[in-house]
Formats: structure tokens, sequence, C-alpha cells
């Protein structure tokens, strides 16, 4: 009898012949899978996938649940085409949608997981757990980022419930590297969107391993400096001097992780602001990996 995985999603890369190549792939409603290869620079090594929804998103009880294995030596991109939206609960039978992805990945592999952000519309509920388990010389860059509903029709972090959970750890230390969690709700005496200081989009960037380490490091110099060159302007507490190219109204907060990684925390007040920062923050990605983030013309 043929075994049905319980996944609606799976994916194994595997370094073969001087490129990587996914040698196992499985997917089921709601999710489907796109291999765009014309998104790599010619010659680079590395497999790209996009993450797509049937329908463009999550309806109120939708549940995923994605394994995914980077083998020794791999190189893989996991993107998406657009916002993951995350449509209104019913108000009779209120249900979660809910995302879970698993990743491992191998000795000097590399995985950049870089989605468009999530959007919550007006009384959504979504929770999502990611779990990253790495070799010791393996390779992580993701950023997991939310905006706070459709701008357009007047949302402004209306939705009922968020909550983002990301685990990292060392495949040979059951110590956690990271365990970072973001939860919002309504409070009776306290409106979320009020909260939020004006801000429209948060999100954490997590950069780690000795490949990425020069990023990290760069981020950390940056973030560590309060002033610019001499006769310069001061840098406000919470931002990133100007020579990272970032719009100045966004905030960001740079840590490090582990000996080779950084985690950086940031709020934008538009979508736009947000995906500037993203994108410069993420360009070294072309010269490691041959992908480059976020471009118009997906």
């Amino acid at each position: 009898m043929v075994q049905v995985p319980h996944h609606t999603g799976e994916l194994i890369f595997e370094r073969q012949q001087g490129r990587t190549v996914a040698t196992h792939e499985y997917v089921a409603y709601p999710l489907k899978f796109l291999h765009p290869t014309a998104m790599i620079t010619p010659g680079m090594p590395t497999a790209v996938t996009c993450i797509l929804g049937y329908g463009g998103g999550l309806v109120g009880g939708d549940s995923t649940h994605m394994h995914v294995q980077v083998r020794a030596h791999a190189s893989v991109v996991l993107c998406t085409q657009a916002t993951t939206k995350v449509y209104k609960a019913k108000p009779r039978h209120p249900t979660l949608s809910t995302q879970e992805l698993t990743v491992s990945i191998g000795p000097d592999a590399i995985l950049a997981l870089v989605p468009d952000p999530v959007t919550c519309f007006d009384g959504a509920m979504y929770k999502q757990h990611q779990r990253f388990s790495l070799a010791p010389s393996a390779n992580l860059v993701f950023i997991d980022w939310m905006t706070s509903g459709r701008h357009a029709r007047g949302e402004s972090w209306s939705f009922a419930s968020y909550d983002s959970c990301n685990d990292v750890t060392m495949i040979d230390d059951a110590a956690p590297v990271l365990l970072d969690r973001v939860r919002l709700q309504h409070e009776i005496d306290h409106d979320l969107a009020g909260r939020m200081g004006g801000m429209r989009v948060l999100g954490t960037i997590v950069l780690l391993g000795p490949r990425v380490a020069a990023m990290a490091q760069a981020l950390l110099v940056q973030g560590a400096r309060k002033t610019l060159q001499p006769n310069a302007a001061p840098v406000p507490s919470g931002h990133l001097p100007s020579s990272t190219a970032a719009p100045i109204n966004v905030r960001v907060a740079v840590s490090p992780l582990g000996s080779d990684g950084a985690i950086v925390r940031l709020a934008a007040p538009t979508t736009e602001d947000a995906y500037a920062y993203a994108k410069t923050v993420l360009a070294p990605l072309e010269t490691l990996v041959g992908f480059k983030c976020f471009e118009e013309n997906r």
C-alpha cells in the first residue's frame, strides 16, 4: 500500500553534478509549487521554488504543513510571488488559518527563505510556526514579516489575531539558537492600531552561518553606529545609518545571533519602505546564491 504523506508540501533538495535539484516533491491543496529557473543567475548552482496558494491566500480553517530538506552542499531559495493573504474568519464559527514549516539544512548548504509579507484581512485569525534545524556548517537566511491589512480599504491592524513563532536549533545541540515569537491581538482597553505608533509593517530578518557571516557582521557594525562621518547628522536611536540606503523612517534593531549571525527587527510606516529596506539588507544574496529578492518583474 502506498503511504500518502500527511504534509501538504514536501521538498528534498540535493547537490548533483554541480547544481541543486529537487529530488523529491509532494504538494497538495491549498499549496502549489513553481520552479522558475529564470530567477537564478545563469551558472549558479541554486534551485528556486515559489510557494503559492490556490485563490491567492488562506481562508478560515486552511492548514498547511511543509517539510523541507536541504541536503549537504545544496543551495536553495524558497519564495512567493505576492503577499500571503489571510481572509476573514467566519463570524459564527471563527477558525484559525495555520501554516507550519519544518526545515533541515545539511553541512555547507544554504537556504534563503524570502517570502512576501503576510497580510491578514479584517477579522482574520492566523498562526504559523517555522522550525529550522541546522548542521554546524549550514547557512540560513529568512525574513518573516507582516502588514497591517488592506490599507486601500481602510484596514489597520483590524485582524482578530496573529501568532508567528520561529525556532532555530543546531542538529548537534538541543539548546535553541533562536526562539522568537510575535503575538498580536486586540485587548478590551487597548486598540491594536493605537499601539503601533503609525507603523504598518513589522518584520524579522535572520542570518546565520559561515557563508552569511559577512552580511551579518556588516549589519551589526552599521547598527552599532550612532553617528555618521564628522559633520554629518546624528543617527536617531533605532535607525541604521544611511549607508544601508534604507528609508530613514524605517525603524530597526540589530542583535548578534550565535557566533556568525544576526537578527534584525524592523518596523515601517509603509509597505514600500519595508520592501526597500528588505531588498537592501538581502542584496548580497545575489552574489551568494544568484537571486535578487523582491524584483518587480517576478
